[in-house]
Parts: structure tokens; C-alpha cells; sequence
């Protein structure tokens, strides 16, 4: 308990940035390790067991379709085994050679199996009857007697047997079913001899991913896809006493490497002394190189986050002991009542907002500062109310319901007229009134502006006819976005006058709404006439001069617009103007961006 107590009141004494530091490397780094070498075994085990479920369902593919083939062998030994025409061309008696030739003609059913059935590549009849051969018919001599594969088929005395040896003919060793065929008094025919298809069986494990190989009765291997191994014994197979249709898997070191052995014995049918071992050789090393690959490259990307994470944490903590230190120094200031503190941005978290509550309680104690900001206040609010009571004067001047009912009126005697122009130019003229003497200073949203800027552009295109023609483009969502009334028409109104080329077949206005990283940008675009380099560069020192200086440049519209943008949104915005002489203008309107998905691209096109 003491000890535990020294233990918690070292870690007390200790400095924040190790606290956080130990904290860190206990619950982050270690853990990590931990976990990272549990994944390394398991996954290995894994990868393993799923190699091994894979291999065991091939090699039920493969046994069957082996058992396929080597039935195919049985069941024509066993028509052959039963048949009399056999029986009569070995048991009669014959003249001449020529008999014999006729003889072996009239019994064509060893060409017939070879012809149909490809798993079958060839068929011997050793003869006991000292006859002329042929291909299939092989008068069976003193030296064929005395193998050993002729003298067991006669000890199983028409059994089937199974051995993997060298034809007469060919030379080449095959795995042949033999068996003795005898008489219909017993007597002893000779041996057949029916040679399975190396092909055929090369056919059925060609698409295994590793090394398979057929051994018979665990002395030969009789299939490989190496064919040096043909023949040999079998040495990677270490347990010889295994039970039909049962299946082993173990570990053994083979061609150097170390193997996981799936070993599959069974019996062929009808076939009592041989056993069939299909053996499958999974390399260890070969199967895990993917996952040991996945699992170094993910021990890599973790030791690199580990590293990142450590060097930010240990930025973090610098970061933090140094915050810790000014606010420190800026509380014994205030105390010593020193409130001259320097306006340090120390972050959005609670360290940063102590401070700037500091520097807060040390600017409200100076009165200076205080009467300024309340005087600029008073300054934006009286101006405010200055253009609220210039729009309230010019909408007083015209009686606007006498000014609605008087249109209403124009444009119901068009209709009657059947003069379906004048009626919509009298209804766009309403509509645009209406929306302009409706208006005030508070913000709009800027739909309702973009909708009043499509009336005023479908008005000048009534009145210039196809002359003109103008797009409103808006390429991201505005919606809920509040402007300031009448930013745009001035703007509009100027390409409308000044833009438009009286000598072009067609005049184009274009109008684009689009967000860039900091701003929203509207573009008025127009290939009129242009602004000639000399009296551009007047507009644009008139932009950044004083008021009165831009009322003699340029007039009140385009200066009133980048003077209103930049009283309520501040000097980041404004008006941009860029123009060639003769190719068009474009005047770039800046307003702060908001937040939030763009919308795809929506234009009206006149």
C-alpha cells in the first residue's frame, strides 16, 4: 500500500507532457505489438487450415475422377476376362500363319477399346500358346514368365492386380492393371495387360496448384507432374500402414523445404492386395509468403503511424507545455496589474479561450479602445439607416398599388387585343416593379435577385429581339444564401448600355454563380464592345478611391455596389473588372462563401 501510494504521488510530481507521454505508449503502442504478433500467429494458422480444405476437397476431385479411369480398366478386363471369342481364337488350332492373321482380324475388340476410350493407352495379351504376335497378341516367353508382375497375376489366378511396369513394345513404364485369363477348362491363356493413359491422367491434375503425385501401394510413384519422380519411392510418404479411404496430414522436410503432406490412400475396385496414395506436397513456405507479405507491409504501415503518431504527439505536448507557460505569464501580468497583454491565438480549446477571455477582461478596462468601437458602431448603424430612408423616399414617390392597377390594366387590353408581347412585356415590367419597390436594405435571398436580374434580361431581350441573348448559370447550392439587394442590377444594367455592340448580329449576357475555396463568386460576362485600356484603368483606381473621387470617375453604380459589398462583408470582397478592347467585359462579384455541398450546375439559357 505504501509502496502503491510513492507510486501515485511520483507520477503526481511529474510534468504534464511525460504523463501524457507514458499514458500514450502504455495504452497505444503496446497494445499494438501485442496485438500485432497474436495476428502474425493466427493468420498463418489460418492461411494453413484454408490451404489444407482446399487441398482436401481437390484431392476428393482427383480421387474420384481417378477411380473413373481406372474403372474404365476394370470393366474392360472384365468383358475381355468372359469372352469366348477370345477363348476360341487362343484355344483353336491353326494350320498356317495365315490362319492365325485371320484369327487375330476377326476379333477387333482390343482396337475398338483403344479407339474409344483414351484412357486406355494400350492393351497387351501375353500368350501362354506359342503363336505368331502381333501389337495386342504377345507370345508370352521364357524371360516374360519369370517377371515378377506375370508370375503374380497367375498367383491370384484371374484376380485383378495392379503394377506400374514397362511395355514390351513402346519400353516406356505405365500403371497396368494385369490379369491371368484361363480356359473354359481351366487352363491358363495367358496374362492381360491393360496400360493406363499418362496423358489421361496428367489431364486430371494439371490445374492443381501444388505438386501431386500417385504413388501405387506406397513402393512406385506411377504419376507426377515431374516425370523425373516416375517410378521412384515414394520417400516423402512415412507412414505405410495406413487404412483405406483414410487421410493423414503431417510434416516432413522434402527437396530441402519443409512440406505439409496430405496423404489420401484407397483401393481401386475389385482389387484386394493394391492400394492407390494420392499425395499432395503443400510448401509451408510458398502458401504464407502472401500473408507474411500482408502482415510485414501492415507491421510497416504501423510502425510508420506509430512513428507519425509519436512525433504529433510529441509535437502535441511541446505544443501544449509551451500554451500552459504564456497563459501562465499572463495571469501573473494581470495580477501585477499590468493589463497591456499581447493577443496570442493559442487554439479553440479551453486553453486558448482562457487567454482570450484575458485579453478580453484587459481590453474592457480601456476606455479609449471601448468608446472607438462603440463610435464605429453608431457610425455603421446611422449610415444604415441613411440608405433605409433613401430606398423608403424613392418607393414614396410613386403610388404603387395606382402603379399595379394601371399595368394590370395595359396588359389585360393587350390579351384582348391578342397581343401576347405587349401583354408579357406589361407583365415582366409589373413583376420587375414590384420586386423593385418592395425592396430595402435588409439581405434577400440571392434566388429572389437572380429571378429579378432573368426579368430585367427578359425585358431587354423583348426589346432587342434575338439582338440579345443572355444565361443564368448557378453551379453550386445557393440555397438559403442572403445578399444585399441590388448588388446585381447595376451591374446587369451597365453590360446592358455599355456592353452591347448596336453593330453585332447577336449580343451575349452571361451570368455564372460558382464557390472557390474562400469566396462566392458571380461573373457578368458580355462580348460587347469592351472597355478601352486606358479608361479601364480608371475604373479600377476609381474602385479602391474615395467616394466623391469615384462619383467623378465613373458614376455611382458600379462604385456604390463594390462600397456596399465591402461595408458589410469587409475589404477581403468587392468588384473586380477585366475587359479587351473590342472582345468583351467581365465584372467579378466577391461574397463570402458558406458552408456546405455544391449542387450540380443549373442553367437558363434565352
Amino acid at each position: 500500500m505504501n509502496y502503491l501510494s510513492q507510486l501515485t504521488r511520483s507520477f503526481t510530481n511529474r510534468k504534464v507532457k511525460i504523463k501524457l507521454l507514458g499514458i500514450y505508449l502504455a495504452v497505444t503502442v503496446i497494445p499494438i505489438l501485442l496485438i500485432g504478433f497474436y495476428l502474425n500467429y493466427s493468420m498463418r494458422n489460418v492461411v494453413l487450415n484454408n490451404t489444407i480444405n482446399e487441398v482436401d476437397a481437390n484431392v476428393d476431385k482427383l480421387e474420384m475422377r481417378l477411380n473413373t479411369i481406372l474403372d474404365r480398366a476394370i470393366n474392360i478386363s472384365d468383358q475381355i476376362y468372359i469372352s469366348d471369342d477370345l477363348k476360341k481364337v487362343l484355344e483353336q488350332e491353326y494350320d498356317n500363319n495365315l490362319q492365325i492373321y485371320n484369327a487375330y482380324a476377326s476379333y477387333p475388340i482390343f482396337n475398338n477399346y483403344l479407339r474409344y476410350y483414351n484412357e486406355i493407352e494400350n492393351i497387351r495379351f501375353y500368350m501362354t500358346k506359342e503363336m505368331i504376335t502381333n501389337s495386342q497378341f504377345v507370345y508370352a516367353d521364357q524371360e516374360t514368365r519369370n517377371q515378377a508382375w506375370y508370375q503374380k497375376a497367375i498367383e491370384r489366378q484371374g484376380r485383378i492386380s495392379w503394377e506400374y511396369m514397362q511395355d514390351k513394345w513402346t519400353k516406356e513404364s505405365y500403371l497396368t492393371l494385369t490379369r491371368s485369363v484361363y480356359g473354359n477348362n481351366r487352363e491358363l491363356l495367358g496374362v492381360l495387360a491393360i496400360a493406363i493413359s499418362p496423358d489421361n491422367l496428367t489431364s486430371i491434375s494439371k490445374s492443381e496448384l501444388f505438386d501431386v503425385f500417385v504413388s501405387l501401394d506406397n513402393e512406385k510413384i506411377v504419376h507426377s507432374k515431374d516425370p523425373r519422380y516416375l517410378g521412384q519411392h515414394p520417400s516423402f510418404i512415412k507412414k505405410a500402414d495406413i487404412q483405406d479411404q483414410e487421410s493423414i496430414i503431417y510434416d516432413t522436410e522434402f527437396k530441402q523445404e519443409n512440406y505439409k503432406i496430405y496423404l489420401r490412400s484407397f483401393k481401386p475396385s475389385k482389387t484386394l492386395a493394391n492400394q492407390i496414395q494420392i499425395t499432395a506436397l503443400i510448401p509451408i513456405e510458398d502458401v504464407i509468403k502472401d500473408s507474411r507479405k500482408v502482415l510485414y507491409n501492415g507491421f510497416l504501415i504501423v510502425t510508420i503511424c506509430l512513428i507519425v503518431s509519436i512525433t504529433l504527439i510529441g509535437l502535441f505536448i511541446k505544443s501544449f507545455d509551451k500554451r500552459i507557460y504564456q497563459l501562465r505569464d499572463a495571469m501573473n501580468n494581470i495580477a501585477k496589474g499590468n493589463f497591456d497583454i499581447k493577443d496570442r491565438k493559442l487554439g479553440g480549446d479551453e486553453i486558448g479561450q482562457a487567454y482570450e477571455d484575458l485579453v478580453v477582461t484587459a481590453d474592457s478596462i480601456k476606455e479609449l479602445i471601448n468608446e472607438v468601437y462603440i463610435h464605429k458602431i453608431n457610425e455603421e448603424q446611422w449610415k444604415r439607416r441613411q440608405k433605409e430612408s433613401e430606398f423608403k423616399m424613392l418607393a414614396s414617390q410613386i403610388n404603387p398599388h395606382f402603379l399595379y392597377n394601371t399595368l394590370e390594366m395595359i396588359r389585360m387590353k393587350a390579351l384582348i387585343n391578342q397581343d401576347q408581347e405587349v401583354a408579357r412585356s406589361v407583365m415582366l415590367l409589373s413583376q420587375m416593379m414590384r420586386s423593385s419597390l418592395e425592396v430595402s436594405e435588409q439581405p434577400i435571398l440571392l434566388e429572389s435577385e437572380l429571378k429579378l436580374i432573368k426579368t430585367y434580361l427578359e425585358i431587354q431581350k423583348m426589346r432587342f429581339g434575338d439582338k440579345v441573348n443572355f444565361s443564368v448559370a448557378v453551379e453550386c447550392d445557393i440555397q438559403d444564401y442572403y445578399i444585399f439587394p441590388l448588388l446585381l442590377q447595376p451591374i446587369v444594367e451597365n453590360a446592358i448600355i455599355h456592353g452591347i455592340d448596336r453593330e453585332m448580329e447577336t449580343s451575349m449576357i452571361e451570368i455564372k454563380v460558382y464557390r472557390t475555396a474562400d469566396s462566392l463568386v458571380i461573373e457578368v460576362k458580355d462580348n460587347g464592345v469592351g472597355i478601352a485600356p486606358e479608361r479601364l484603368m480608371l475604373l479600377k483606381n476609381a474602385l479602391d478611391a474615395s467616394e466623391d473621387t469615384a462619383q467623378q470617375s465613373s458614376g455611382i453604380g458600379m462604385n456604390n455596389v463594390n462600397k456596399r459589398i465591402k461595408l458589410y462583408y469587409g475589404e477581403a470582397y468587392g468588384v473586380d473588372i477585366a475587359s479587351e478592347y473590342g472582345i468583351g467585359t467581365v465584372v467579378t462579384l466577391f461574397l463570402p462563401s458558406e458552408k456546405g455541398p455544391d449542387s450540380d450546375a443549373e442553367i437558363i439559357d434565352h
